[in-house]
């Protein structure tokens, strides 16, 4: 069977359906690698796609965006961190779109704790099967000699001691100093910060980058594993950012 793994869609819904018609997947085929929400247009729309594809038999990990925005939701995390750097206004701003509401700006939700505490409380109520979605997703798979991951995994622990920390927020220790025998299959870091270009990395080192950055003027990447052949299909942003 096929494998097509998607990455980082950041609220690009419209990209994301594009691709998964181009590739003509099927939802068993199909494995999300983590941040549905956030700087994109569409946060719910995505979330809404995501489970939907997971109750007929996809797969989706969990991402440090949307971990935040658990955070977030959860009082954990504050709003100038949350919203002003890293993109969770547009998560906020898709939540207040889908209840009719007006949209708000990072600068006067900032300046008001009440606002922000009546709009979390809202989307807390009125989302609640979103958040359960969230709420429920693991931080890998492993297929066989293929390990999925958000982020990467601990290149001298292994996959096994690789701590919920790592999986989300690994980066340069992992990409380059990788070297297990099993290929992993992450997201998290952009493309184009590894190889100047929004394309499927392929690391000699058995690690492959799939986040095209499609929120940010890139593309929505998907690597197809195919009897253990390597191909790519890519959908460019077809949204404006916010």
């Amino acid at each position: 069977m096929r494998q097509i793994a998607i990455s980082d869609i950041h609220g690009c819904a419209a990209e994301l359906d594009l691709l998964l018609k181009k590739t003509k997947a099927q939802p068993e085929e199909v494995i999300f690698l983590g941040d549905y929400v956030d700087s994109g247009p569409d946060s719910i729309k995505v979330l809404d796609m995501v489970s939907e594809w997971c109750s007929q038999g996809a797969t989706a990990l969990l991402g440090n965006h949307d971990d935040l925005f658990l955070q977030w939701l959860e009082e954990k995390e504050n709003l100038l961190y949350y919203g002003g750097r890293n993109g969770g206004m547009a998560t906020i701003n898709s939540c207040l779109h889908r209840l009719g509401m007006d949209r708000i700006g990072f600068s006067e939700l900032l300046k008001d704790i009440r606002k922000e505490n009546q709009i979390r409380k809202v989307i807390k109520e009125r989302f609640q099967s979103h958040i359960s979605f969230v709420r429920s997703l693991p931080l890998f798979k492993k297929d066989g000699e293929l390990i999925f991951v958000h982020a990467g995994i601990s290149p001298i622990n292994g996959l096994e001691k690789t701590t919920k920390l790592e999986l989300l927020h690994l980066r340069d220790e992992f990409i380059y100093g990788y070297n297990k025998p099993e290929t992993v299959i992450f997201g998290h870091t952009l493309a184009r910060k590894i190889h100047n270009q929004d394309n499927v990395y392929f690391g000699s080192n058995r690690v492959i980058g799939i986040d095209g950055g499609c929120a940010f003027g890139g593309q929505l990447n998907a690597l197809i594993i195919n009897n253990g052949e390597f191909s790519t299909e890519t959908v460019g942003r077809l949204t404006k950012e916010e």
